[in-house]
Parts: C-alpha cells; structure tokens; sequence
C-alpha cells in the first residue's frame, strides 16, 4: 500500500435488480484542510443502521459506512490530542447535520477517515483508555451510549415498575441488560423474533403487555419501519402510566395513538446529541393513563465515557454484551459476511443469528 491510498470497505451501486454488494477496494488517502484530523480505525462495528442502508431502505449517501468504532489519531488536527491516541468519534454533530459520520460522509470501515475541523472543534473526537480498541468495547460503546441515553432520560421521569423491551436486536439486548443492572429484578418483556423474546403476532401478547405493574417503561428498539406499529402495540394495551423511550428512527408525520395524533419524529428530535439537558419528555393523557414520550439522536461526550468505562469495567463470566457481539471478522472476512447476508436476504452466518459484528482493521498510524 502506498503512502497516499488506503483500503475501505465500500458498498458499490445497486445493479439492474437493486441490489447492492461491499468490496475492499484501495482509494486515495483524502488530503486534509487546517484543523481536520485523519483516523486510523482499530475496531469498528457493523449495526442495523448500516444493514438498513446496504438493504436500500435508507437514502445515506456515503459508500464507505461505520460511525461505530475506536480508532488512532494519525493527524491530530485541533483536537489538542497528541499523535496515536487512542479516540472515538460521536458521530453525530448537535447543531451542524452535515456531519453524520457513516451516514453523509465516510465512516470508519477504512484504514484511514477524514474528521473535518468543525466536527474536531465541537469536541467529537473522544479519547478513550488504552484497551478500548478490543472489539466488544469498541463495537458495542456507541448503542450502549445510547441506551443509557434513554435511561438516564427515563429514570429522571419515574421509577418503573416494569420493562417492555420491543426489538430484540443489538439496541433491544443492550437495553434489556442495561436496564435490569440498573433496577435488579425488574420485570422485562423482550418483543421480537428470536427464541428467547414473544413474537410481536403472538396472540398472547395484548395480555401479557396489560398485566405489566404499573408504571411501565418501554423501550422501542425496531428497524424503523416497525416503530409506529410497537408503539401504537403499547400505547394500546399497556394499562397506568406508560412512559416510552423511541429509540429507533421513524418517518415524519402524526402517529395516531390514544392520545391523538403526536409528531413522533419530531419529539425524538428534539433531544439531540445530549442536549438539551434535562432531556424533553413530553406528557400526554390518553384513556388508560399518562403517556410520557421521550427519544433523541445521536448522543453526547459524557453518555460515549460512561458506555466505555462500563464495557471496560465488566468482567467475569457474563460481561455486559457478550451476546450481542456475535461475530468478530477483519475487512475481507467484512466483506464477505456482508454480501452473504445480502445475497441471502437471512440473519444468519457461520450457524449464528448476526447481532453486532466487530471488523479489525488495524489502528497503525
């Protein structure tokens, strides 16, 4: 490889099917304005947002993905850092989205990124304690993040007397964990498609959803495609004070639900990148009890910290995401994985469900 290029994982245009595939390909190492900072990425994560944009189902326009991950510091630009630190990134900039790391500009599954000056600036480029750069701590610290997020948010609100947990995915299994470490015993219902979790179609569920002790906290951690649906499911059958968490994105436009017609999407916005703070919760009286609403995007310094120093922290024979990392790869093991779940439009690899997955890219500076 030589000093100017470097290799990435990059999705390719959709053929005449629609359908896309990733390659490792070599690009130009991009040249830097003042104050940008350049990457080396150790570990970063695959997650069901970038299954969501390989699948076509979302617009992002960047062809190399990954705003999850732990990375050296080649150039430090104005970040005040010095050269091979260890960081991470915050993807998502509070105030300027023109930065969304993944999403609208390249992302970490590469051996070097471009984080422009503004994003250095604003402080996020995190640095992190050596050891971060191991593939669950790496992978799993930003949707950790933002599950305490939602957590932190919920229990400023009210003491729960009980957990439903819609989505039992990398965020769902995360949260099921992070809350009941929190609040031991707590009373958990996981909704999804896995062995362990109640099918959303099972006819019991309206029951079961209806004999949870109230106050309920909810949890609702679906592709975003099936947030209206989970949430109109709770808001239906959950009896008392309901208090939720839309984690997962969802369209804009009114959602009907007991109390109205409520502009979800944009009450989620509304926390955004850990501000404000306080985060918004917003009340609404419905037939069967109060419905406290609260959501946000993406996260801030503090709640990257906190998730890492839990990760780091944890020990033992069940450490916090050890099943919700499930596949760990380099990036022709990425690329390989990722167009056979593609091309087999399953979840499945080497005999697994794929939950998270962690590509090793390296880190050399």
């Amino acid at each position: 490889m030589s000093a100017a290029t470097h290799r990435v994982l990059r999705r390719l245009a959709p053929d005449a099917r629609g359908r896309t595939r990733v390659e490792v390909a070599e690009v130009p190492t991009p040249r830097l304005a003042p104050g940008d900072a350049l990457l080396a990425p150790a570990v970063a994560g695959i997650c069901g947002t970038d299954w969501q944009i390989l699948r076509g189902l979302r617009p992002d326009a960047s062809p190399v993905l990954g705003h999850e991950g732990v990375a050296r510091l080649v150039e430090p630009g104005d970040s005040g850092l010095p050269a091979g630190s260890l960081v991470t990134v915050n993807p998502t900039h509070p105030d300027d989205p023109s930065f969304l790391l993944g999403h609208n500009l390249p992302g970490l599954w590469a051996e070097r990124t471009r984080i422009p000056a503004a994003a250095v600036r604003a402080g996020l480029v995190l640095p992190v304690p050596d050891g971060a750069d191991r593939p669950r701590v790496a992978a799993l610290a930003e949707p950790l993040a933002s599950v305490l997020y939602g957590l932190r948010t919920a229990l400023r609100t009210t003491r729960p007397a009980a957990l439903v947990v819609w989505g039992d995915g990398i965020v769902g299994r995360l949260a099921r964990e992070a809350w009941q470490r929190e609040l031991p015993g707590l009373p958990t219902l996981l909704v999804g498609h896995g062995p362990e979790a109640v099918h959303p179609l099972d006819r019991g569920l309206p029951q079961a959803l209806a004999a949870l002790p109230s106050p309920v906290a909810a949890v609702i951690a679906t592709p975003r495609t099936g947030t209206r649906e989970a949430l109109s499911a709770v808001d239906r059958h959950v009896r008392g004070t309901l208090l939720v968490d839309v984690h997962a994105g969802l369209p804009s436009g009114r959602v009907p639900l007991s109390a109205g017609g409520i502009e979800v999407a944009a009450l989620r916005a509304d926390n955004c990148g850990g501000r404000p703070w306080p985060p918004r919760v917003h009340r609404f009286d419905r037939p069967a009890g109060p419905l406290l609403l609260h959501g946000h995007r993406g996260v801030s310094g503090e709640h990257l910290r906190q998730a890492v120093g839990l990760l780091m922290a944890q020990g033992g024979e069940a450490p916090l995401g050890a099943e919700v990392l499930t596949h760990e790869v380099d990036l022709a093991g990425a690329a390989d994985l990722v167009n056979s779940l593609l091309a087999s439009g399953g979840r499945i690899a080497d005999g697994r469900r794929v939950l998270k997955a962690a590509i090793r890219i390296g880190g050399r500076p």
